[in-house]
């Protein structure tokens, strides 16, 4: 008896922590490991799954429980009716462009701001530096009223200007671009000056093909992170034909459209992201990988 009464005695943390400290056998261990990523694929990709399905669904048959997965017949009417009834392509055209010329026009300066602040040679430069990412303990919401403000001085409501003027430079995009030019040794830049290379040409020719998986990952984060931004183009445009998708499905589902409708707005607005994110993805994974060995 006297000794069981340490193990009846173990406190909820030891108990844990035994727990934590099993080692069960391969087979078992494989398949735990196989059915809690079978879990955490369904709970992901499950919703997904019902949006398509819904969105492919004959209008009042999606009130049936359950849902048919695959629908039965397979039907184009809710996507028919929200280009009928709706925006959608002006909207679709409107986000397109907007994340489109923001993704290059933000990796492009910041790949410029990264160089300038990771290579240059002037006075301040760590303070400015410093001084620019501090930007970043900012919510982009407490931005929102004073950029307002002064596109309505400027006349640039309800322009592209507007939509993208804000968004054209990015302080993480040149925080991360600084960081992978730091990654790379000065060398090559010493090599490049040794055959002629100016500054540009040591920039453009030398460093920044070394930087494509970081600039290719960045982008993708940029045009996702726009094409779906909601609040700031839901204050700057107010005229229907300005809006992008997100903001013009916003006022579809308050103006009491049915499922359908809304899932098909939901579908039209995932795809590009699905299908950027799927060209891309090699790209981020190199850049992870490779700034883990760098770093």
């Amino acid at each position: 008896m006297s000794s069981l009464r340490p193990q009846a005695q173990r406190s909820p943390l030891t108990l844990l922590r035994v727990w934590i400290g099993f080692q069960p056998n391969q087979g078992l261990r494989t398949v735990i490991t196989y059915l809690l990523m079978g879990v955490l694929a369904v709970s992901t990709v499950g919703p997904f799954i019902i949006m398509l399905s819904v969105s492919l669904t004959q209008n009042i048959r999606f009130l049936l429980f359950p849902i048919d997965l695959i629908p039965n017949p397979i039907t184009l009417e809710n996507f028919q009716l929200l280009f009928d009834r709706t925006l959608a392509l002006r909207w679709t055209y409107n986000s397109f462009y907007v994340a489109l010329v923001s993704t290059l026009g933000g990796v492009f300066t910041s790949t410029m701001a990264g160089y300038a602040f990771a290579r240059g040679d002037f006075i301040g430069r760590n303070v400015l530096f410093y001084m620019f990412v501090g930007i970043l303990i900012m919510p982009e919401t407490a931005l929102i009223i004073p950029q307002y403000i002064m596109l309505s001085d400027l006349g640039l409501v309800n322009s592209y200007t507007a939509l993208i003027g804000p968004w054209f430079a990015s302080i993480f995009g040149t925080f991360l671009m600084r960081q992978q030019f730091l990654s790379i040794p000065r060398d090559y830049d010493d090599a490049a000056r040794i055959d002629g290379a100016n500054i540009f040409d040591t920039w453009l020719r030398v460093l920044m093909p070394q930087l494509v998986p970081a600039m290719v990952t960045l982008g993708i984060l940029r045009f996702m992170g726009n094409w779906n931004s909601f609040l700031y183009p839901l204050i700057v445009t107010t005229k229907a034909e300005m809006r992008t998708l997100p903001v013009g499905l916003g006022t579809v589902a308050r103006s009491g459209g049915d499922a359908g409708l809304d899932m098909a707005g939901a579908v039209l607005g995932f795809v590009p992201t699905f299908v950027v994110f799927l060209l891309g993805q090699r790209y981020i994974i190199q850049g992870v990988s490779l700034s883990g060995l760098k770093g």
